[in-house]
């Protein structure tokens, strides 16, 4: 049947369908440069490989989303209660994982400040204890060190951005002691 045939209505709906089709090939395209870009910036950058991946999975998720939401307003629908709603629902989110993004923050800034790096032995005081021991890994979350006991401490990252923290040089045997004021 040719198009010069097809009612008004079909028309509309073929118009839509061909929009739908290229803003899902224009979302596919913009996450495949996004992933590039961010690749190419990320071989310049000192991240571990698992920061690096969470960032590029999650600027991928915003790119669909966007997409889907496009599409959605293409095909008439009115978005103002859902953005509404999902305004509120981003805002109960970021509540819920203020600590776990507080976390991963400070564990870049862990990174890129290089004040300390796995095998180097580490006193941090938190709340009373003082916890020495070598650092065996730097995640996003936590930093783990184990103690001379042989214990294992998982350290959340933004102990190390609000509490004083000293880098013991190798050699250096004795324990290291607050200053306590005379």
């Amino acid at each position: 049947m040719p198009i010069a045939q097809l009612s008004p209505q079909e028309t509309e709906m073929v118009v839509q369908v061909a929009k739908v089709v290229i803003t899902l090939a224009a979302t596919y395209l913009v996450a495949r440069i996004l992933t590039r870009a961010l690749r190419k910036i990320f071989e310049k950058t000192p991240f571990p490989e698992e920061i690096e991946q969470g960032i590029l999975r999650i600027s991928k998720y915003v790119v669909y989303i966007v997409g889907i939401f496009i599409i959605v307003a293409v095909l008439g629908v009115d978005l103002t209660s859902l953005i509404v709603g999902l305004g509120a629902f981003s805002i109960a989110i970021s509540f819920a994982t203020s600590t776990i993004i507080q976390n991963m923050i400070s564990g870049i800034l862990v990174l890129g400040e290089k004040a300390f790096e796995i095998g180097d032995t580490i006193q941090i005081r938190v709340g009373g204890m003082n916890y020495v021991g070598k650092v065996v890994k730097i995640g996003v979350r936590a930093t783990v060190i184990e103690t001379e006991e042989g214990q294992t401490v998982y350290l959340p990252n933004s102990l190390f951005i609000s509490n004083p923290l000293v880098r013991i040089e190798k050699g250096q045997k004795e324990e290291i002691t607050e200053n306590k004021p005379s």
